[in-house]
């Protein structure tokens, strides 16, 4: 007879301190805003409305965009890096 192993799908608390939030910003006005597509279907088109309402009620000036190739893949470390150094705040999104 052959062993099978058995997995528990319960989840598991990390070990260790929690990471502190990200420091928030008091405004977006005239801000640089990242966004990163991470390659759903229709991400774009939900992200072009995320920027339009970032720069039409909340005054964000600039935005730098970028996409993942697929999402099960991370990001470029090039392209995260891009965003951490040139933005304010990024806006990872998705859709389907």
């Amino acid at each position: 007879m052959m062993a099978e192993d058995i997995l528990d799908p319960v989840g598991f608390e990390s070990e260790g301190p929690a990471k502190p939030m990200a420091k928030r910003l008091n405004t977006l006005g005239g801000k640089t805003i990242g966004i990163l597509d991470i390659g759903f279907p229709n991400g774009s088109v939900f992200l072009d409305r995320v920027e339009q309402v970032l720069k039409g009620k909340y005054g964000v000036t600039e935005f730098v965009r970028r996409a993942k190739p697929s999402p099960a893949r991370v990001a470029d470390d090039e392209v995260r890096k891009e965003l951490i150094e040139a933005c304010d705040a990024i806006v990872e999104g998705t859709s389907s």
